[in-house]
């Protein structure tokens, strides 16, 4: 079967355009899908690159961070009081408190046991004011423009706000022992815990004074020598009102005290790792670099 020159040439443009639409979808449109997926690939891991790239930059800020908060930490732990058993704090009151010069000198001891506990957790609340705001008709009438309610609101912005917080979980430990003391000793016995606790930056506090005789078997004024002895005679208002009473017992009674200590464990340091150097992303080497 001859052809002609016409089918020839007909023949001859549609075997080109089978040949280029073969050559099409078998060779060019793969590498071209390939190129598409690769390149979003790309995109994809650039974003992702970005991304992280940004993050080891705040490296050094984080850095930072973790090391202000370490000292804020430790210095607060700084104002609580070292760990201590039952049988360390009991030791620990004895010395600082209880066996003072002052005290042996004017015959202060203690009357009856000595209670001290092992450290437990212990709630350590937020200490503020709650001034008493009193609000009325007419006084309510004469906030015309609001001042007073927005005074209001500043008085109370403190005390809300710490009530918000709620106390805090801590460790400590609580005594509790009665002294046969005299009332100037009682309170220099309070200043002596506020002044140790100041100087030494502990946590501790008296949480309850409580007295057999509020007036001390009378008495608080008189004059003693150096061993404690009630210089002259008794004064005639104590001859009749405590004339059962010893002089040495004038002017001492009975106070329970209620005592709490609070420990805060010490932050461990943290291993925050080298200096940051944002130049090591600057070459390629490190895109071949394996964790070993």
């Amino acid at each position: 079967m001859k052809f002609g020159y016409r089918e020839r040439v007909v023949l001859l443009i549609a075997s080109v355009i089978i040949i280029l639409g073969v050559g099409f979808f078998v060779f060019i449109k793969p590498k071209y899908d390939q190129m598409k997926d690769s390149k979003k690939a790309c995109e994809t891991a650039e974003t992702n690159w970005n991304t992280k790239k940004a993050t080891f930059d705040k490296i050094p800020t984080m850095q930072e961070t973790i090391k202000t908060r370490y000292q804020k930490a430790y210095d607060q732990s700084l104002y609580f009081t070292d760990e201590m058993d039952a049988t360390e704090l009991d030791q620990f009151l004895q010395e600082k408190f209880m066996n003072t010069e002052e005290n042996i000198l004017y015959k202060t001891k203690l009357d009856g046991s000595l209670s001290v506990t092992d450290e437990a957790t212990q709630g350590l609340s937020f200490y503020y004011y709650t001034p008493s705001i009193v609000t009325y008709p007419l006084y309510e009438a004469a906030d015309l423009n609001g001042s007073y309610a927005k005074e209001t609101a500043k008085k109370l912005y403190e005390p809300t706000v710490l009530m918000a917080k709620g106390a805090q979980t801590v460790g400590g430990a609580n005594a509790s022992f009665t002294v046969r003391i005299s009332k100037k000793d009682a309170f220099a016995f309070i200043d002596g815990v506020r002044d140790y606790a100041i100087k030494n930056k502990d946590a501790m506090q008296i949480t309850s004074l409580t007295f057999s005789e509020y007036d001390f078997n009378g008495g608080d004024a008189l004059e003693r020598d150096e061993e404690g002895k009630i210089t002259g005679s008794r004064p005639e208002n104590l001859k009749a009102k405590y004339k059962n009473i010893k002089d040495e017992d004038l002017g001492y009674t009975n106070v329970t005290v209620a005592y709490v200590v609070y420990y805060m464990q010490e932050p461990n340091e943290p291993d925050v790792g080298a200096a940051y150097n944002a130049s090591i992303w600057d070459g390629n080497e490190w895109r071949t670099w394996s964790a070993q």
